[in-house]
């Protein structure tokens, strides 16, 4: 694991408001913090195994086929599991991207080619035997189409696609492929819960894909990965009694907004994105920038230059609140 993910927060003890994480800044929503209270007293007892209830819970709701979910420690998890099952194998990356595919990758001695996501759809895939793609892309928020992943996936069945779809619940964009993962061979999408549901510290993801497929990865698993309360969130916020005041619209329009207005400012450069995540290009080094705005603002901002890909100047933001926001534009402001 690479040294400099986003929220870092324990590093920085001061900070106030978090720009640095791409988490739902609705924040923890009272229905399932009440639930996971009244359920503390299942500490005292083993969890199911492997989260299978989880798992069948997740493929009710969606309508997907008995045995093609499996649940994973954090979508980070699910990177490691196959890239572990493909060791020693050729493996792409489209970056700039999330380094734990890298790192994964480097654990398990993959031979790693590298390639811009801008070159997308247009370099060789058919040599590689996984090719990672996050989609939404983190750092920059870039969208895949559906189509066009669809084709090149069909195009090259004996290689596995690596789909990220971390924050697809973070864009309007109808780019999800997980109805076609169960029946997909070369096929396997990965989802977190940690994001939309404001519960990173629980680490709890999934996996979807072939029910074959499934069963190879849980031979290389150890039981009681994911714990009771874990489990409990996950069975809560996939059930009825779920209910938030989330707005997706809306947060897109203030994160909109906040592109404008950092990228009115002298030297600030945004790239767009359409999620509520995005990076700039700082006039000066972005960690000097980190530093300035930790200490003098308690702001938490993600600094992007130890992205492959990224320039020393690189720094990413998921947008907040509008109130929260507006601490930050005058903040940048204030930059000297």
């Amino acid at each position: 694991m690479i040294h400099g993910h986003g929220d870092d927060r324990h590093l920085f003890p001061l900070i106030r408001i978090n720009f640095s994480s791409n988490v739902n800044p609705y924040g923890l929503n009272e229905g399932l913090q009440s639930h996971l209270n009244r359920c503390i007293g299942k500490l005292t007892t083993y969890p199911d195994p492997m989260a299978e209830s989880l798992a069948k819970t997740i493929e009710m709701q969606k309508g997907l086929p008995a045995g093609s979910v499996l649940m994973t420690n954090g979508a980070v998890e699910a990177f490691y599991l196959l890239a572990a099952l493909y060791q020693n194998k050729r493996s792409l990356i489209y970056t700039p991207s999330f380094s734990e595919y890298e790192d994964a990758c480097r654990m398990y001695h993959h031979s790693l080619t590298f390639c811009p996501n801008t070159l997308f759809p247009n370099e060789d895939t058919a040599k590689y035997d996984t090719i990672w793609i996050g989609n939404p892309n983190n750092p920059d928020g870039k969208l895949f189409n559906r189509q066009a992943l669809k084709d090149m996936i069909c195009a090259h069945p004996d290689t596995l696609f690596i789909v990220d779809e971390a924050y697809v619940q973070f864009s309007l964009s109808p780019i999800t492929l997980e109805n076609e993962a169960p029946e997909c061979a070369n096929l396997v999408v990965i989802r977190s819960l940690t994001k939309r549901f404001s519960i990173p510290g629980l680490r709890l993801g999934y996996l979807i894909t072939t029910p074959g497929m499934v069963n190879r990865l849980k031979r290389l698993l150890m039981p009681w990965r994911i714990n009771s309360l874990a489990i409990e969130a996950g069975e809560y916020c996939f059930s009825s009694r779920f209910s938030d005041n989330f707005s997706l619209s809306y947060l897109l329009d203030e994160s909109r907004r906040l592109q404008s207005e950092i990228n009115s400012l002298d030297g600030f450069s945004v790239i767009p994105s359409a999620t509520s995540y995005f990076l700039v290009t700082a006039p000066t080094n972005a960690p000097e920038l980190k530093r300035w705005l930790a200490e003098n603002f308690n702001i938490l901002i993600r600094d992007a230059s130890n992205f492959r890909g990224l320039s020393k100047n690189h720094f990413r933001l998921s947008t907040q609140l509008p109130e929260k926001n507006n601490v930050l534009i005058k903040a940048l402001h204030a930059w000297r």
